[in-house]
């Protein structure tokens, strides 16, 4: 199986085209990398973690009810505004929201930072409703200025920049495999060559 994962831009869409020719997610992946189908979604101004696989029950467990249980998601909001760290909306967002009558699980909301006029919170949620954080921040009354992926379970964006990919280490999926199926075993890992020799050889 093969895995790898982009630091999505805001201004694409996660797809493989588009019928308005907007930009897509495989406009920022490398053409020496295999095409994978990506696990979930991140709406057209949202950026961050996104991953890759072919690996079908890893991308369904991530997706739907671990066998494990849940599997968090961590996001990074921008807000505007500088809010207190006891602001009392944060703990507002993390109330359940009603998808056509059917509250959403609780989300887990702390403050990060100050910015000169803006504030980072983070938000981790378990479910993936249809802008669920955005809807979360509108009723706090926070206007979202950048919404960021930052962590599926373990795995974690770190420092990969902005519009880059890059493969899954064989214990980053492990470690998904640690929560989403614990117990199962983790099939053999395809190494995707990203070596410079590699980079340099991908038709133009």
């Amino acid at each position: 199986m093969r895995y790898f994962m982009l630091n999505k831009p805001a201004g694409t869409i996660s797809g493989r085209s588009d019928p308005h020719g907007r930009p897509t997610v495989m406009d920022h992946v490398p053409t020496h990398f295999p095409v994978l189908p990506h696990v979930g979604r991140l709406d057209w101004a949202s950026e961050g973690l996104l991953l890759f696989t072919d690996d079908g029950q890893l991308s369904r467990a991530l997706l739907d009810r671990a066998i494990g249980g849940v599997v968090p998601k961590a996001y990074h909001v921008k807000v505007r505004d500088r809010l207190d760290p006891e602001d009392s909306r944060i703990p507002r967002m993390e109330q359940p929201l009603d998808y056509d009558g059917v509250p959403t699980e609780p989300a887990q909301v702390r403050f990060l930072e100050l910015r000169t006029r803006a504030t980072w919170l983070e938000v981790v949620i378990t479910q993936g409703k249809h802008h669920q954080i955005r809807h979360l921040c509108a009723r706090s009354g926070f206007p979202v200025l950048k919404l960021r992926r930052v962590r599926i379970g373990p795995l974690e964006l770190g420092d990969l920049k902005l519009r880059w990919c890059r493969p899954l280490r064989l214990d980053e999926v492990e470690a998904l495999y640690a929560v989403a199926l614990p117990g199962v075993e983790v099939p053999p890992l395809d190494p995707i060559d990203d070596s410079s020799q590699a980079r340099a050889d991908r038709p133009e």
